[in-house]
């Protein structure tokens, strides 16, 4: 579960057309337990949906779930290395829309990931992602493919008896300065979650560790 980055680069230094990034989330804080206040430990997850450029044109959806057994309320989990994988490493293009979901689990760990890897084709089938991207396969699009994506896959999770936690959508630009919004950390939070998002250029990659699985539509 751990990526480990090298070769990271200063802002001067990064060409946006060709040098990679990587979105990372830093580490989150549960600050308060879904299911009250009797709850020793929780099992709260990260799901993750990334579609830059490449993927908007040729239907494809960048998916990262990762599970967290027995965290206690108060409890801080950060990540070694430079994070928790959201996007890449790769290069963009124009631009990166994500979106990600803390929910919290009350099934069995060990089968969230197909669970929702099935939810999230079948959805994107009902909804007709791919038509939408093939249309028009602008940033604008691909925000409000992801928004309405995460939406049913949570609805779907929470069917099951899951909880949504916390909610955090992105969007990053290549014709901005800096491009992309490289070396920025983002703070979100509500009553549940405290998390930090950042933006990390590099040239290179040890490619170890938990990638995200980019599945075509």
């Amino acid at each position: 579960m751990l990526h480990v980055f090298i070769n990271t680069m200063e802002r001067e230094d990064f060409d946006e057309k060709k040098d990679k990034i990587a979105v990372v989330i830093k580490e989150f804080t549960l600050l308060k337990a879904a299911d009250g206040l009797l709850q020793k430990y929780n099992e709260p997850y990260i799901v993750s949906f990334a579609i830059d450029e490449k993927g908007a044109a040729n239907p494809a959806i960048d998916v990262n779930i990762l599970p967290f057994p027995q965290v206690r309320k108060g409890d801080t989990v950060t990540f070694d290395g430079q994070g928790h994988l959201i996007y890449g490493p790769s290069n963009p293009g124009e631009f990166l829309a994500y979106s990600i979901l803390f929910m919290e689990s009350d099934q069995d760990l060990r089968e969230l990931s197909q669970t929702i890897e099935t939810i999230l084709k079948s959805e994107a089938i009902s909804i007709g992602i791919k038509s939408l991207l093939n249309t028009v396969p602008s940033y604008a699009t691909t925000i409000n493919v992801l928004s309405q994506l995460s939406t049913l896959v949570s609805n779907k999770m929470q069917e099951q008896k899951d909880d949504e936690l916390f909610r955090k959508n992105g969007t990053l630009l290549r014709g901005v300065i800096p491009a992309y919004d490289i070396l920025r950390t983002y703070t979100g939070k509500n009553d549940f979650i405290e998390t930090k998002v950042s933006i990390i250029p590099l040239k290179e990659s040890t490619e170890l560790g938990n990638m995200c699985k980019r599945i075509e539509l």
